[in-house]
């Protein structure tokens, strides 16, 4: 029997293209009726995001998923963007075409499975029919707080750069607690960023005959629940919310040459149990020289073992971080001699088979939604440090919320404002608190850890959403083939 088709189409970053494959994963795992063509699209502006990307698939082989890479612009000079988000952008629009003429020739096409970014794909849907599913690679409050700002934009007329000004937090439906203006997105209240880019992504979203999220109900039943409220979230109904989280990159692909990436293992290996901290900041971040020496001293006054990815800055404006060619030059006189017998930096790990460790007992991360997912179902405590994006909302929950993270610094934007640098102590403080056995959070985590994988479990509540999903796209295409 031919199996109904799902062309899966997700913008070029490694974070989301792993979670979107575990997705894929799952659904065949769920439904003989159905098979994923992943159409894989490729940043030339990024050889080493690329390379991942080759590696992630290659190691990919499951039954009923298959790959189609889309092709890569030839030059690329004219488009005059630098901006890696504004790149990405461009670069989906360049594609269309294609996905078009692939979806237009696949035999029994029954719709699309996107990313949150690449919306303008439900155009090509609604010209040939189909439906869109979007998969959220963020959390739920965090896409509860984008409908609710669409909504107040569309429907009240309140310019959200505004509604910011002179308050000090604001009643926000996903959220327990009043959410403080400091650490709302920049995407969210840069005026010219929300109207680009995130006000477009939301309205879109409301075009979607689901909405999956990476989530599970015991983590934000707050934000999920909220969904059912019109009163927030406007006039026109929302389309069903599917939280099937937690999705986690199992595959553990790596970039570094085997020996580098053994000798790390091995090194872990070799640590007490529940002895190491673990710092890192995901693919994207990257820290000024003078900032990289206070992590440095806050690290070595805590006096723990620790595993600490380090990247340069980008070249240019907008590029991507780099492996540095001598961390001597970055790092304090001397420092990768006074902790050599307790430490080790590197340049990029698979994060989820280092958190799964039993050497390590604490986790000073960015709070990007998949190292939070990761860490929450390893059971390690986060000391939150949020630098972009939605992160600093992230950190929120965890500590304020939730109570399953320490504060380093939550609010990035005031530091980029005023230059101003997360000092030693505060690093120390942080590192201190979550590798403090006697710490509340470490309890609180470890509850949240099981909840997580009793969630995904026959039974769980992620399971049985992953199911009414499924359902879904089965009935509208066997309803689209009956017409």
């Amino acid at each position: 029997m031919e199996k109904f088709k799902l062309l899966m189409m997700v913008s070029p970053l490694m974070g989301h293209l792993a979670q979107a494959l575990e997705l894929a994963k799952l659904m065949l795992a769920r439904n003989n009726q159905l098979s994923i063509i992943a159409l894989i699209m490729e940043l030339p502006i990024d050889p080493h995001g690329t390379a991942r990307i080759q590696s992630l698939i290659a190691a990919t082989n499951v039954e009923g998923l298959h790959f189609h890479h889309l092709p890569t612009p030839e030059d690329t000079s004219d488009w005059n963007i630098t901006h890696r988000g504004l790149f990405t952008l461009k670069l989906l629009e360049y594609q269309k075409p294609h996905v078009r003429a692939i979806a237009s020739k696949t035999q029994k096409f029954c719709g699309f499975l996107i990313d949150l970014v690449s919306t303008t794909m439900i155009d090509v849907a609604d010209e040939l029919g189909v439906p869109t599913y979007i998969f959220f690679t963020s959390g739920a409050a965090f896409l509860g707080l984008m409908l609710h700002f669409q909504t107040l934009e569309d429907e009240q007329n309140q310019d959200i750069s505004d509604l910011v000004k002179g308050e000090s937090h604001l009643i926000l439906p996903s959220f327990a607690k009043p959410v403080p203006i400091g650490v709302l997105p920049a995407m969210a209240t840069q005026k010219e960023y929300w109207s680009t880019f995130v006000l477009k992504w939301t309205r879109d979203y409301r075009r979607a005959k689901g909405i999956i999220v990476n989530t599970f109900s015991d983590l934000e039943s707050n934000a999920i629940s909220s969904f059912s409220l019109d009163s927030y979230y406007g006039k026109s109904s929302l389309p069903p919310i599917f939280p099937v989280g937690p999705i986690l990159n199992r595959s553990q692909i790596h970039t570094q040459s085997s020996e580098d990436y053994s000798a790390m293992m091995k090194w872990l290996d070799c640590q007490p149990k529940n002895s190491v901290v673990f710092l890192c900041f995901g693919s994207l971040a990257s820290f000024h020289p003078d900032q990289v020496q206070e992590i440095a001293y806050g690290i070595e006054r805590s006096g723990h073992r620790f595993l600490w990815v380090l990247r340069q800055p980008p070249a240019t404006k907008g590029g991507f971080p780099r492996d540095y060619e001598n961390l001597e030059l970055v790092l304090p006189e001397g420092f990768l001699d006074r902790t050599a017998s307790i430490g080790k930096v590197v340049g990029w790990v698979p994060q989820l088979a280092v958190l799964s460790h039993s050497a390590v007992r604490g986790f000073v991360s960015h709070c990007g939604w998949n190292s939070t997912l990761e860490s929450i179902f390893c059971g390690v405590p986060i000391a939150a440090w949020p630098v972009q994006a939605e992160q600093q909302l992230n950190a929120f929950q965890l500590v304020k919320e939730l109570g399953i993270a320490v504060e380093i610094s939550l609010d990035y934007k005031q530091q980029k404002e005023n230059h101003a640098l997360v000092r030693a102590e505060q690093v120390e403080k942080g590192i201190r608190e979550i590798m403090d056995v006697e710490n509340e959070v470490r309890i609180r985590v470890k509850e949240f850890s099981e909840k997580s994988r009793l969630a995904t479990k026959e039974g769980g509540s992620s399971y049985f959403a992953l199911g009414n999903l499924i359902q879904d796209i089965c009935s509208r295409s066997s309803a689209q083939l009956v017409l």
